[in-house]
């Protein structure tokens, strides 16, 4: 089971959760840079949730993602990929999740979209899916990634269809689940479960991976 634990390497040896393979929380200083060299196909989405970005692909293309902005991209198998906090004063915060693409569906180029906490609020807003339905980013596997931003003692309800399973991590608060509290880095897995139900403690923050 890959960790999703932000202070350990992807490790192509472990397997996450279904077509997740790995979702790490990145803490970047002031000019700081991380690389990635893909040790196979795999999906890369990444959401700036604190500071900007600046990502750069093999072929030297440089895309700058600031606070709120999503971004999808294959990374081919081999392939360096790098990540740079481009501010000299300001720390960055942000997700990325590697997926297995799905080998049936059609590569397309890399694309990023912001998405405001407005349009989030209190609803699950969908952010990435197979389709680009609902003006989402289009992914390479049949997965929807949702984002929410809640209020205290709001109660949000995810159904989901037969043989789906889904990750929920929280970015930020403190949530309720029917039998479990999560902090703020905490996650769980919802497998054989007719759908995720939850009510927020606090101001809080998640990502929802509805994955086959």
């Amino acid at each position: 089971m890959c960790s999703f634990n932000e202070d350990q390497p992807f490790d192509p040896a472990h397997h996450g959760f279904r077509s997740l393979e790995c979702l790490r929380e990145e803490w970047l200083a002031p000019k700081a840079e991380i690389e990635f060299r893909a040790p196979r196909n795999l999906e890369i989405v990444t959401y700036v949730w604190k500071g900007a970005l600046t990502l750069e692909d093999p072929g030297g293309r440089k895309i700058v993602l600031d606070m709120g902005e999503c971004h999808r991209a294959t990374a081919r198998n081999g392939t360096l990929h790098r990540a740079r906090n481009g501010s000299r004063i300001e720390t960055a915060r942000i997700f990325q999740g590697f997926m297995t693409p799905d080998p049936s569906l059609l590569q397309t180029p890399g694309e990023k979209q912001r998405f405001s906490l407005a349009e989030r609020r209190g609803i699950l807003r969908l952010l990435f899916s197979r389709d680009g339905r609902n003006s989402s980013l289009r992914l390479r596997q049949d997965a929807g990634i949702y984002s929410s931003i809640l209020d205290p003692g709001h109660h949000l309800v995810h159904e989901l269809a037969p043989g789906r399973g889904a990750w929920l991590h929280l970015v930020n608060g403190r949530i309720q689940l029917v039998d479990q509290t999560l902090q703020a880095g905490d996650g769980a897995s919802f497998v054989e479960e007719p759908a995720v139900s939850l009510t927020a403690q606090e101001p809080s923050e998640i990502l929802l991976f509805d994955l086959v």
